[in-house]
């Protein structure tokens, strides 16, 4: 792992300006001159709305630059399947190989269940993020919306022991593990099962190749095959997912959870905090998007923003109703999720206000100078509590 490498992870439920949140923060750090990555891995792929980008890919490419400090984003949304292609290819194996690995009768529900595992292998892509492109001085993950983006977090742990589990190893040896030799320039293989192992495989695949006649297909045999086809990236899958582990629980690394007023995303939040924190994960930021800072309710612009509804022709007194009561609604509604946020150890003077910043609202209006401000205004509050 890259030792200057500094890692924030955001979190939080649906509709809370989730993504937006974390390409303004990221905005911000390459516009610092910072060597930044932005990895998304919400399957909804919001980050192209968020940076108002046409494309963006799965590799990693430079989205923005700054020519005067040297600093740039390199934007990615996670597709796993590509991934794991491109994966296999990196390992440098034979074409033949390749051939039968992307033919193999299991390697296309492979594919498909991994595109539905995000949240479970999207650390294994960040650590190769560093291996990509080791330069990266601030890497920020956008999760998954809702609870299982915890899984990003928590499920290295449990990869690892699957990975390291006797039963793949069993697997190998029993689909017929092949050692290599290089002669005289050539590959060749060096028989590793002597004659009892012989006469138990025989044995066995014989009783299975039964089994897999009267149930329609031979799983396991197959599924060792698959395995000894990928062991080298599974061997590297294990290497990252360790890398990932270790970086996810460095005490550098930050969490922030994004939420609004809404209780679904509150209780979000609230879940999530104890789910980290029984992982012994509590380098906590706690972000309130949409708000209406209290400094603004109590100042005289409110009376200016009513000032600009009266100009209205034709004036709507509808609009300027609801305006109103919103403005007076909210301090009433904040405070109540504030009080609860405090029962569970969430202190108000712990948690970012985020003004509602209308230009960031609006996707086809969006500028990466709003981005960059947002971002801005993000990381001063961060200083300033921290």
């Amino acid at each position: 792992m890259n030792k200057k490498t500094n890692l924030h992870i955001f979190l939080g439920a649906g509709g809370v300006g989730k993504t937006t949140i974390s390409a303004s923060f990221a905005m911000y750090l390459a516009s610092k001159g910072k060597k930044t990555g932005l990895l998304s891995i919400d399957p909804a792929k919001r980050l192209k709305s968020a940076l108002n980008a046409s494309h963006i890919d799965e590799e990693g490419k430079i989205f923005w630059s700054n020519t005067n400090n040297g600093g740039y984003l390199r934007a990615a949304i996670l597709n796993l399947p590509d991934s794991l292609k491109r994966w296999i290819i990196d390992e440098g194996l034979p074409e033949e190989h390749q051939r039968q690995l992307f033919q193999h009768p299991l390697y296309t529900t492979l594919a498909e269940k991994i595109a539905s595992a995000t949240e479970t292998l999207a650390p294994i892509r960040m650590a190769e993020w560093l291996e990509q492109y080791p330069e990266t001085e601030e890497l920020i993950i956008d999760t998954a919306p809702g609870l299982h983006a915890v899984d990003f977090i928590t499920r290295p742990e449990k990869l690892m022991a699957f990975f390291d589990s006797k039963i793949l190893q069993w697997i190998k040896w029993f689909a017929g593990e092949k050692k290599w030799k290089w002669v005289d320039g050539k590959k060749e293989v060096i028989q590793d099962q002597n004659i009892f192992q012989k006469i138990i495989r025989q044995s066995a695949k014989g009783i299975l190749s039964a089994l897999g006649k009267a149930g329609g297909e031979n799983i396991l045999l197959t599924l060792g095959e698959l395995i000894l086809l990928m062991d080298q990236v599974f061997y590297k899958m294990v290497d990252r997912l360790e890398e990932s582990r270790k970086w996810i629980r460095d005490t550098n690394t930050k969490v922030y959870f994004v939420f609004t007023l809404r209780d679904d995303s509150v209780s979000v939040a609230i879940e999530l905090k104890q789910i980290l924190e029984k992982n012994n994960i509590k380098n906590f930021i706690f972000l309130l998007n949409k708000s209406v800072p209290d400094s603004f309710i109590n100042s005289k612009e409110v009376m200016n923003v009513n000032n600009v509804f009266s100009e209205i022709k034709p004036h709507s007194l509808e609009y300027e109703e609801l305006l109103n009561r919103y403005i007076q609604s909210f301090p009433i509604l904040k405070n109540k999720i504030l009080t609860k946020l405090e029962k569970y150890f969430i202190p108000k003077n712990n948690i970012i206000e985020i003004p509602i910043v209308s230009s960031i609202e609006n996707y086809e209006e969006l500028k990466i100078s709003d981005l960059i401000e947002l971002g801005s205004y993000i990381e001063h509050k961060n200083k300033i509590m921290y």
